[in-house]
């Protein structure tokens, strides 16, 4: 027990360093120091790159979009009261950006990237992946976000959130903006849509629907009835 007990008030003490660590920081960028911007801006901007590609599946314009989050960050900082992490809380802003270039873009998706983000957890159990098998992968990850594509971008950022990143309901609830009652109504409407779509999909990455919709002709009563009784859209 004594050893549990010890880790655990480490890691509660790097924590807590951590913190303090992020109020120093935004308190010399409110105060004007330019050091400390850039500083702000160096250590987030990695992280703020990857939220917004995992999130939209699409390089195009990305460092447009990095700005435009930090732009937004500065102008927000004064009203950031530590409630979350600081990297909680430029994800929100990178989920707010993204809904909103998914909105304006009604673009058929650019191709998954054919470089794999990260190993296949079963490499190390079975062994070297055969050229066929990593084929299959691809291609299944690739139906998946073309399916994701086609779904209302508020239904697509709450079924990514939760199924791909794993988030609860309560946090994709605060990084969306929205009540967790219309979240999960939300989620509910979105794997159902999604479940329906991949099942008119074809293996040869072709829509077998007789008319594809766009996002926008996607809204269901858990887009919308449910914010009628105090959600957030």
């Amino acid at each position: 027990m004594i050893p549990s007990v010890t880790r655990k008030t480490g890691a509660d003490t790097g924590e807590r360093q951590a913190l303090a660590d992020e109020a120093e920081l935004i308190q010399r960028c409110l105060t004007g120091d330019r050091a400390a911007q850039e500083d702000f801006y160096r250590r987030y901007r990695r992280i703020v790159a990857g939220n917004l590609y995992r999130v939209l599946n699409d390089g195009c314009d990305l460092e447009d979009l990095i700005q435009e989050v930090f732009v937004v960050a500065f102008r927000g900082l004064p009203r950031f009261r530590g409630e979350a992490r600081i990297s909680t809380w430029l994800y929100r802003i990178c989920v707010n950006i993204a809904l909103g270039k998914i909105r304006s873009s009604l673009r058929r998706p650019q191709p998954i990237p054919m470089a794999d983000p990260e190993p296949d957890r079963d490499a190390t159990v079975s062994g070297p992946e055969t050229p066929e098998r990593i084929l299959q992968r691809r291609q299944d990850r690739e139906r998946v976000y073309r399916v994701l594509e086609t779904l209302a971008p508020k239904k697509r950022v709450v079924l990514y959130l939760h199924e791909i990143e794993g988030r609860d309901l309560k946090e994709v609830a605060y990084l969306v903006g929205a009540h967790p009652v219309t979240v999960r109504t939300r989620l509910f409407y979105a794997r159902k849509e999604f479940y329906r779509r991949l099942a008119q999909w074809g293996d040869d990455g072709t829509s077998r629907m007789a008319g594809r919709s766009t996002p926008a002709d996607n809204n269901t009563p858990g887009d919308n009835a449910i914010d009628k009784t105090g959600g957030k859209s």
